[in-house]
């Protein structure tokens, strides 16, 4: 479960990302009474479970929530504000960047297991409490698939102009609006360039930097979207994300 929205004194609107439809936009009416019949336990922000709708008439409006029941509420979140806010900021990412009715079977399996994972599943069943560069990894390899489930993800392994890989020791810059990394060479053509660290052309340095990933990252899904992330900037300040790279 993406978001909620109160609509009314009984009833909500909610946005889920499901495994067969991609996002859809339900209201829950009833769902704020004292009883709850049909979605027991009640509603709640970054869980899973199943769930039974009515679709839209037509092309605009909202569907009918008729049945939820929920199976993870990933409780573990609540033992950790960054991992908490680095599922709030999937949601975010995932409700923002997808279409309604679009679905991504990939994309929701990768949240899926980003909420397992922050919420400090161990293979053995056992809970722990995820440490800040493990929640930022987490992060990082979810923007990521993002980007690959909706057809952004930046070039990074050479120039997208020119196409060579720059050479060794000399700088390099990253272009939301070329799609991916330019060279020197390439740079002054790209007003919304940045200077970003080499190693960020060999993808294998997820893991080993996921600082300076996360914020290059972060930047073309801000290009992408049209806009600024809540959530990220309560992120940042949780997380040791130093400031964005300043432009050259």
């Amino acid at each position: 479960m993406l978001r909620l929205a109160d609509c009314s004194e009984t009833s909500q609107i909610v946005s889920l990302f499901t495994a067969g439809s991609g996002l859809v936009r339900l209201i829950a009416k009833g769902a704020r009474r004292g009883t709850r019949t049909r979605f027991a336990p009640g509603l709640d922000l970054l869980e899973y479970g199943e769930v039974s709708y009515l679709p839209a008439r037509g092309t605009a409006g909202l569907g009918t929530l008729t049945d939820w029941a929920q199976r993870d509420s990933f409780s573990g979140l609540r033992r950790s504000l960054s991992a908490q806010y680095a599922a709030l900021y999937a949601a975010e990412l995932t409700g923002t960047l997808t279409r309604e009715y679009d679905p991504h079977p990939t994309l929701f399996a990768a949240l899926l297991g980003l909420l397992r994972e922050l919420a400090g599943r161990l293979p053995d069943g056992r809970e722990a409490v995820p440490g800040p560069q493990h929640v930022l990894r987490c992060v990082v390899r979810f923007q990521r698939a993002l980007l690959k489930a909706i057809g952004y993800a930046p070039a990074l392994d050479r120039c997208v102009d020119c196409g060579r890989v720059p050479a060794r020791g000399t700088p390099v810059y990253f272009s939301s609006a070329a799609g991916g990394v330019v060279c020197r060479d390439c740079e002054a053509r790209y007003s919304d360039k940045r200077r970003i660290w080499p190693g960020l052309l060999r993808p294998e340095s997820a893991p080993e930097r996921p600082d300076e990933w996360f914020v290059v990252l972060d930047e073309h899904l801000r290009n992408v979207a049209g806009r600024a992330f809540h959530t990220a900037v309560r992120l940042r300040a949780l997380l040791p994300v130093g400031t964005p790279p300043s432009k050259s």
